[in-house]
């Protein structure tokens, strides 16, 4: 007798989110906050690096941006947001060295091609944009290069030779360095505005009776060797020198530092003497020593004079002295809790 088959059932089992959840049921409350924490950190870390992404490519539309629809002809570079303490002709020889050698509208990567020659230059700091810009009504157009730049800060003595850099320490090419101002007062007697040169000789033929050298501080005793210019002089003493002429930039004695002597950076000769020293001097007069000392570690705990106090000394004693921190005593010593003064 032939049995009837069975019809099959299909029987379908719990879906995945269903079992997750059941499993989640079963997990003690410690657990399932320590793994809720784990979703909610991948999730946050999954947005993180999709809005990097994002971000990076939005500023570099931001930074190369151009408007080509079709532009034909050749492009003219023009800086814009020129600094005021920056010669005409130093912005000229800039530009010059930034333009590529055939500024083709038609050529799609010339936004990047003025991106890189900008960024190689010893001036620019960075590139905030590179704007290419064709003319509605007639072949050519205008690439506006945005750029922030680097500004000499003061000047090393290595050997026979000078080099001049800013205040991060990057080298700069000493013959573009700007050395003369003319200044225009207004009114009142104040300072209104001021035009600087390469040479003395750029400055209008009425202007040079008027023209002064612009004050760098000279650096001397930095151990290491001058790198290429453009290039990080990578040197914690002409570091530490660049910070203590930072620290007196706009005292209105910083025209009578002359020197920073850093041969004993870090008690390199002797633990006895001063590690800085400044020296400040008034034309051919007799110079001061100022001995500064030397910066607090960093971290705390270090029981030093703070740069701070140190400064202020010199505040008080050119108050005193009507302006003058040079040719009165011949030192004067910051790093003690008064000001120690040299007898005569």
């Amino acid at each position: 007798m032939q049995k009837k088959a069975k019809k099959s059932k299909s029987v379908t089992g719990p879906s995945r989110l269903s079992r997750f959840r059941d499993w989640l049921t079963r997990v003690d409350p410690g657990r399932q906050r320590r793994f809720g924490g784990l979703v909610l950190w991948i999730a946050l870390g999954a947005l993180l690096v999709v809005g990097l992404v994002v971000g990076m490519r939005t500023l570099e539309r931001r930074v190369l941006t151009d408007h080509y629809r079709h532009g034909r002809g050749i492009a003219a570079l023009q800086l814009t947001h020129v600094p005021r303490w920056m010669p005409e002709s130093l912005a000229r020889e800039i530009l010059a060295d930034i333009t590529p050698a055939d500024p083709d509208l038609a050529d799609r990567s010339l936004a990047q091609r003025v991106y890189d020659r900008s960024r190689a230059n010893a001036w620019v700091r960075s590139v905030r944009q590179v704007h290419v810009r064709p003319f509605e009504d007639r072949p050519g157009g205008v690439v506006q290069v945005s750029l922030a730049y680097r500004r000499p800060a003061a000047r090393i003595r290595h050997g026979a030779q000078y080099f001049y850099v800013d205040n991060e320490c990057n080298r700069l090419p000493a013959t573009q360095v700007p050395h003369w101002v003319v200044s225009f007062d207004d009114r009142h007697g104040r300072v209104a505005r001021q035009v600087s040169y390469i040479a003395r000789a750029e400055a209008p033929a009425a202007w040079q009776p008027a023209a002064s050298q612009i004050h760098y501080v000279t650096i001397d005793g930095v151990a290491t060797v001058p790198p290429a210019t453009g290039a990080r002089w990578d040197a914690p003493d002409l570091a530490a020198a660049l910070r203590l002429v930072e620290l007196v930039r706009h005292k209105s004695y910083y025209p009578q530092i002359t020197l920073i002597d850093v041969r004993n950076h870090a008690a390199r000769i002797t633990r006895n003497e001063p590690e800085l020293r400044m020296y400040a001097q008034i034309g051919r007069g007799r110079p001061t020593d100022i001995r500064f000392g030397r910066f607090p570690a960093p971290g705390g705990g270090d029981y030093v004079v703070s740069p701070a106090r140190k400064v202020s000394y010199l505040d008080e004693y050119a108050a005193d002295h009507g302006g003058r921190v040079a040719g009165i005593n011949s030192y004067l010593d910051l790093r003690f809790d008064q000001l120690h003064v040299s007898i005569h």
